[in-house]
């Protein structure tokens, strides 16, 4: 049944929203070149790692840093830590502080959860960071490769962590404002401090599965467990390679699917909106921020009663 009332949560996330400004500058060329890939390749530098999380708390481990190809602080994330067994992790925590880069792989993602009161321009120097908390917009996670080992199994359901709620999380990352410009070829997306990762949700496939660089995407319509609509469409990418990806190339338009999602910034839109900002898409730099889903896990591949 759809909510009329927002959660005391959500109402005190919007409030807090409206005064939180997060400026993210980014250049032109890296909008145009990632605007269609799932995943990034990077040299990454990690600074520190924090502990494997618990599963009530993720089940995540967090390596802080950064990378050439990022060109801003960032971290990179592994799910379901506990179950890589490739010695990955161990390589990312023996390369803390060693200044030594690590290639690590992943979906790419940029979102203003854990942004801090600060602006992030793409290219400054980024000094060493001291927390696997440090502030940042930029993440790769989820992490796919670390040193050419393949930790792509790990794109799972998280036993024992409790998903976002996808009628709170979906409110969220529709109302959630910007603003988009573009001066000296770097564009600047004005927004704000929005969170809800790890949200689980009922995608309708609009499309059939299309290949994607890095991966596969389809269009979806977005809606809660119980078949309610939330969002019309929204595009959903899925890595190569990840359970989630081989599941998806199995179906077809029409079909539904539940899975585990984390939105970042859809650049794919950014770009749109950047050359189609007259006439009657006149106020497009300003309409509410553009996203899509990184599809982290599917949890089930044939729900029932959401038709």
């Amino acid at each position: 049944m759809k909510r009329f009332l927002f959660s005391l949560t959500i109402l005190l996330s919007l409030i807090t929203s409206c005064y939180a400004q997060i400026e993210i500058t980014l250049k032109r060329q890296f909008v145009d070149d990632f605007a269609d890939r799932v995943t990034i390749d990077s040299n990454f530098r990690v600074d520190v790692t924090s502990k494997v999380h618990s599963a009530k708390d993720d089940g995540d481990i967090h390596a802080a840093g950064t990378a050439p190809e990022i060109g801003m602080a960032a971290v990179a994330e592994v799910m379901n830590a506990k179950t890589e067994k490739a010695q990955a992790v161990k390589q990312l925590v023996d390369a803390a502080g060693t200044n030594h880069p690590v290639p690590i792989s992943g979906a790419w993602r940029i979102w203003s959860e854990h942004g801090g009161e600060q602006d992030y321009v793409q290219g400054q120097t980024v000094p060493v960071l001291d927390s696997s908390g440090a502030a940042h917009v930029f993440e790769i996670h989820p992490i796919t490769k670390v040193a050419g080992r393949d930790v792509s199994h790990t794109w799972e359901p998280i036993a024992g962590f409790t998903y976002k709620d996808p009628d709170d999380a979906f409110t969220i990352y529709e109302r959630t404002k910007s603003h988009i410009s573009e001066q000296n070829g770097m564009v600047t997306i004005s927004t704000e401090k929005s969170g809800y990762n790890y949200t689980e949700f009922v995608a309708k496939l609009l499309t059939d599965p299309k290949p994607l660089n890095g991966g596969t995407y389809v269009f979806a319509s977005i809606h809660d467990d119980q078949g309610e609509l939330l969002v019309k469409e929204r595009r959903l990418v899925f890595a190569a390679g990840t359970p989630p990806e081989q599941t998806i190339l199995a179906m077809h338009k029409g079909q539904i699917v539940q899975v585990l999602g984390i939105p970042r910034v859809s650049l794919k839109l950014v770009q749109w909106r950047l050359g189609h900002h007259s006439g009657k898409f006149a106020n497009s730099l300003d309409w509410n921020l553009p996203y899509e889903m990184i599809v982290a896990a599917i949890l089930d591949e044939n729900p029932g009663g959401t038709e």
